[in-house]
C-alpha cells in the first residue's frame, strides 16, 4: 500500500482551501515554496523546497501536485510529466 502525498504549489488565497480540506481528511500535505531551504514547519503547514520534492520515492508514495488554478495532477513514477485528472472545487452551492 502506497501512501498519498499532496504537494500544493505555492500558498495563496486560492490554495488555502484545498490544503486545509486535505489536512482535515488526515492527508499528508506539503506546500512547495522556492524561498525555503529543506523542510520548514510554520503554523498549520509544512513548507518544502524542490530538492525535497525530487527526493520523494515514487515506489513508496503516490504523489499529487496541485498547481494554479489548483487542478489535481498526479506525478507519474518520478517523471516530470503531469497528468491532469480533475478540478478540485470546494465551493458549496
Amino acid at each position: 500500500m502506497r501512501l498519498n502525498i499532496h504537494l500544493i504549489m505555492g500558498l495563496n488565497e486560492d490554495s488555502i482551501g484545498p490544503a486545509k480540506y486535505l489536512q482535515n481528511r488526515h492527508e499528508v500535505v506539503f506546500i512547495v515554496d522556492h524561498t525555503v531551504k529543506g523542510v520548514h514547519k510554520q503554523k498549520d503547514f509544512t513548507f518544502v523546497d524542490q530538492a525535497f520534492v525530487d527526493a520523494i520515492d515514487h515506489t513508496l508514495f503516490k504523489v499529487y501536485a496541485y498547481e494554479p488554478p489548483y487542478k489535481r495532477a498526479r506525478i507519474l513514477k518520478g517523471t516530470r510529466s503531469l497528468m491532469i485528472e480533475k478540478r478540485v472545487d470546494r465551493k458549496s452551492d
